[in-house]
């Protein structure tokens, strides 16, 4: 009967530590396929994070692309050897090209079209810097322009002053119309709808009569927007 009551004592707690582990066990099993789950969550995140930010770039780069075609085709279309953008020049001084200019204005455009972005609005502000009243001068103010709203993040501040400048400076350059549009769209991108309507009506009325491809834009832009 002494036998029997050592061996109830014995055996049931050896019952109770087996079962703790094993529920332990599931516990982090549970645990461990839950963080497994939010780390895939947090991958897949991740991922669309980067791809969203790609095609954002990609927009961005195919749009400064296709002014960077106009600009060529303008060059050659025009003789213009040195590798930059005739314009009308906004008086009689103008039109001298300045020695040294045209290499220093082909090695700022090389940058953009190597996509070098950051490096091309270094290389134009030097340029600006070097030749102010160069032949060129207002071309590099609208790169600038451009430039400032490719990079990312876009600096539409900076990106407004530069096609602010080319209309105070070259009223009459051939940049000016597609500066008066960019100068519209910056403005709507800042929340100040008024002002971009502005700007968009002043290139049809003061542009509508010439060929420039801006005045489309802005007709096209005000039909999308208001």
């Amino acid at each position: 009967q002494q036998d029997a009551q050592l061996f109830v004592p014995l055996t049931e707690p050896a019952t109770v530590a087996e079962e703790e582990p094993a529920s332990q066990a599931s516990n982090n099993g549970e645990l461990y396929y839950q963080l497994q789950l939010m780390q895939q969550e947090v991958m897949d995140l991740r991922g669309l994070v980067e791809e969203l930010s790609y095609e954002l770039r990609q927009l961005k780069q195919q749009s400064l692309e296709r002014y960077v075609d106009i600009d060529r085709r303008l060059s050659q279309g025009g003789g213009d050897s040195s590798g930059g953008t005739e314009g009308k020049p906004a008086d009689s001084a103008q039109s001298q090209e300045m020695a040294g200019e045209a290499d220093a204005y082909r090695d700022a455009y090389s940058q953009v079209r190597s996509q070098q972005f950051h490096e091309a609005i270094v290389a134009f502000k030097q340029f600006l810097q070097d030749f102010p009243d160069g032949k060129y001068a207002a071309n590099a103010h609208y790169w600038l322009g451009e430039l400032h709203l490719v990079i990312v993040p876009a600096n539409l501040e900076l990106s407004r002053r530069e096609f602010s400048l080319l209309l105070d400076l070259y009223p009459d350059n051939s940049k000016a119309p597609d500066a008066m549009y960019k100068l519209g769209k910056v403005y709507f991108d800042k929340g100040n709808r008024e002002k971009a309507r502005e700007y968009m009506d002043r290139v049809i009325s003061e542009f509508g009569s010439s060929n420039s491809s801006a005045v489309k834009l802005a007709r096209d832009f005000l039909r999308q927007h208001y």
